[in-house]
């Protein structure tokens, strides 16, 4: 689930918020900075996960686990 989850606020930290809702100044400036935390917390949290995946299961087996993990929900042991 936390690989899924950052993966999805990875993938939302590069919607240009600030130009579709037509920010600009210091709102732009903030809506920027807010798509860099959601960037970094998506890489922490998909992180942790496939570092666990590579303690699991190596590195040769890792990506398989993490895909199944994304994919499909599987737990990642």
């Amino acid at each position: 689930m936390r690989l899924r989850v950052g993966v999805i606020l990875w993938a939302m930290s590069w919607i240009p918020y600030g130009l579709i809702l037509g920010l600009s100044g210091v709102w732009l400036t903030l809506s920027w900075g807010f798509e860099v935390l959601l960037g970094i917390v998506g890489i922490a949290l998909a992180g942790t996960a496939f570092a666990s995946a590579v303690k699991a299961k190596g590195w040769r087996g890792a990506p398989q686990v993490a895909w199944d993990s994304l994919l499909h929900g599987a737990t990642i042991d």
